[in-house]
């Protein structure tokens, strides 16, 4: 009832200055619209008034990837990352190091640890960009928004490959996060070797399903087989 009053008082006072003029017939006039008209696109966008821009969210929606994949990089922007810090905060376990390396506790909400500073993913990372020749692009310091790396990372890439690394970040960064949450829920561990073996596999997948990107990759990672299985066995 409060609230009723305290709107009727506002429409009130902003009522109070308006003169009728007799005669003349009412005008609509749609203030999200610069011509005063009515139109859906403008409808939309109001919805979108006072909103912040998220860094990286136009690029990700144009990745090749499954929508659940781009969903979940989305929460990762979004800060939404359930991180062993975070869930020992809320009571949900008794320690906050990382499953993947057990030597660091997995901070950062932006998967700062778990994505670029944690030694297991940085192995997974070189085995995946080496044959690529793309190991450079690892180069990261912890503490790293992986969003801002992957937008940094990407500008060193040529305009014409960035599609394919876009499509190759997402599914590195899905291969990681699933073998981290097998560790957290005790099911069987994978080794580095393992992991990148089980993203090319999905990339294949990736790629059968139709994500352009993909084919290519797998068929560079198919080339340089013997370089992967060397470096995979990095431990």
């Amino acid at each position: 009832m409060t609230q009723v009053l305290c709107d009727y008082l506002r429409v009130w006072e902003l009522l109070r200055s308006v003169t009728l003029v007799p005669l003349q017939p009412d005008r609509f006039v749609w203030e999200w619209s610069a011509d005063g008209s009515y139109s859906v696109s403008s409808t939309y966008r109001a919805f979108f008034a006072g909103s912040t821009l998220l860094l990286g969210a136009k690029k990700l929606w144009r990745v090749k990837a499954p929508p659940r994949v781009k969903l979940f990089f989305w929460l990762t922007l979004h800060r939404r990352l359930w991180t062993a810090v975070r869930r020992k905060r809320h009571g949900l376990q008794d320690s906050d190091e990382c499953a993947l390396c057990n030597q660091e506790p997995e901070t950062g909400v932006t998967g700062g640890h778990l994505f670029l500073g944690c030694v297991f993913a940085r192995q997974v990372w070189f085995a995946t960009l080496r044959p690529l020749q793309l190991s450079s692009l690892m180069l990261a310091a912890e503490d790293d928004d992986v969003g801002v790396w992957w937008l940094r990372q990407r500008r060193r890439v040529d305009s014409a490959s960035r599609p394919l690394f876009d499509s190759l970040l997402l599914l590195v960064a899905w291969s990681l996060c699933k073998e981290r949450n097998c560790r957290v829920f005790r099911r069987p561990h994978s080794t580095v070797q393992d992991v990148a073996r089980a993203a090319f596999k999905e990339g294949e997948d990736w790629a059968m399903a139709g994500f352009a990107p993909m084919s290519v990759l797998a068929s560079l990672w198919s080339q340089n087989g013997d370089v992967m299985e060397h470096n995979s066995r990095i431990q």
